[in-house]
């Protein structure tokens, strides 16, 4: 498909967690091989409290000079499927 970088953005408790939000995604996806990126304090308010949202950020290809077009996964199917 000729993509570089994966993002996730991700809602996990500002403080600690709570019976609504987990820090469980952002570790799951950190397990994953992504880094942290960005994290915006308090930005969500929910169930009467203030919860954070954190960017994170996986690369899985090489930035090269001139890189191809990304390929559309309708593209991809439609030349498997002949």
């Amino acid at each position: 498909m000729n993509i570089t970088n994966l993002y996730t953005c991700i809602g996990v408790p500002a403080e600690r967690e709570d019976e609504y939000l987990t820090f469980n995604s952002m570790n799951f996806h950190k397990h994953m091989g992504y880094d942290l990126v960005g994290r915006f304090k308090k930005c969500g308010y929910k169930f009467n409290r203030w919860y954070d949202m954190v960017w994170m950020e996986k690369i899985i290809g090489q930035h090269i000079s001139d890189p191809p077009s990304v390929r559309k996964y309708g593209q991809i199917m439609a030349a498997i499927d002949r």
